[in-house]
This record gives C-alpha cells, structure tokens and sequence, in this order.
C-alpha cells in the first residue's frame, strides 16, 4: 500500500471516528459532554438577556434564528444540504480544536507522526491479557472498570 493510501485510510478512519463522536454533540456547536459540566454550555448559548435564567422563548428563539440561518431557500424548513451547513458550521469550533490538539508544535501543519501520536500505544494500553491484541470484550471490560472507578 503507498504512503498516499495509507494516510487516505488513515483521514477517513479519523473522519468516521470524529463523525461519531460528533453525534454526541447538538446542532448549535455546544458540546453537552463531560468537558461543559453543570450546564455553563447553556447558559453561553441560550440565555440571551445574561439574566442567569434560561426560559423556553430564549432556547426557542435560538432554535429558530439557527433554522433561520441556514434555510436557504426561506421555506421554513432544512433540507440535506442547509443541515449539512448547521452541521458543518456547528462542528468548526470543534474541528479546529481537534487540529490544534493534533498539531504539537503549533506550525499549523499536522504531521503524519502528530497524526498517529494519539493512536501509537493503543493496543497495549488496552490489552488486558498481553497478546498484542485487542478484542471487544477487553475493550468492554476497561470502559466497565472505568465507569466503576468514577463512581
């Protein structure tokens, strides 16, 4: 396999995987994960008047000036491709992030090694019997035992 194909494999693994991860994250680009705890990721984007309250009319009117935004056409409504635009433009804040995450020495470059830096010690990071080999249950187990020590 080239270099080529091996970094066109690579970018799509990654794209999937951040398609993913992206799932968990609502149409208006505030991730309401782990990293936003107590709701402050609100309160930035709902409470319009900075009164310390949110009340339905303000997520509404959000809600509708977002819709507003990206209806093209004016139809009231959003086809596949105005989403994809919400979409795209929601995720941006997140996508440059991931990149400068990626990027170590803040060349504005990702290099093939920063790449792959995150992924290089994975298997025996999560290899619970040391066979060189992950399986789903290994995997199942470590989230398991995870989600227990946090509790």
């Amino acid at each position: 396999m080239t270099r080529t194909s091996k970094l066109l494999m690579t970018t799509g693994v990654a794209a999937l995987a951040a398609t993913v991860l992206a799932g968990v994250t609502l149409a208006d680009g505030r991730h309401h994960g782990r990293g936003h705890q107590g709701g402050a990721w609100l309160f930035e984007r709902f409470d319009v008047n900075e009164d310390g309250r949110i009340t339905q009319v303000e997520i509404d009117e959000v809600r509708q000036g977002r819709l507003e935004e990206f209806d093209a056409d004016g139809d009231g409504n959003l086809s596949l491709e105005e989403y994809q635009a919400l979409w795209l433009d929601a995720m941006r804040e997140r996508m440059v992030d991931r990149f400068q995450a990626h990027d170590d020495d803040g060349d504005g470059l990702v290099t093939a090694a920063e790449f792959g830096e995150p992924f290089d010690r994975i298997v025996s990071r999560f290899d619970v019997n040391d066979d060189g080999e992950l399986t789903r249950d290994e995997l199942r187990r470590r989230h398991r035992d995870r989600d227990r020590d946090r509790d």
